[in-house]
């Protein structure tokens, strides 16, 4: 089981819930009424943009495009990948958000 915590800008946490296959990091988390801010949810605007502080390498940020560091992402268009789900080990991604 794959979860995700959300933290604000500040350090709280606002919510944790289970992260599923092919699903859009921002899509889980209005699916659990946490707020990640997003405009145009499509890379463009860079509202998502998250800090990965725990587990970076389980997320398949899709930011060739972007010149983003190693523990950034951007929520709208992020997922956890695949392979992550293959076994039954339980991991925590942390993200905060920056805006």
């Amino acid at each position: 089981m794959i979860t995700i915590t959300v933290q604000t800008p500040d350090w709280n946490v606002l919510w944790t819930f289970e992260a599923e296959k092919w699903k859009l990091l921002t899509t889980l988390a209005t699916e659990h009424n946490v707020e990640i801010p997003m405009s145009c949810g499509a890379w463009a605007c860079g509202m998502c943009l998250c800090e990965i502080l725990e587990w970076w390498e389980f997320i398949d940020k899709w930011n060739w495009f972007m010149a983003l560091e190693d523990n950034q992402v951007l929520a709208c268009i992020a997922t956890v990948k695949d392979e992550c789900f293959d076994n039954n080990v339980a991991w925590n991604v942390v993200i905060k958000r920056v805006y």
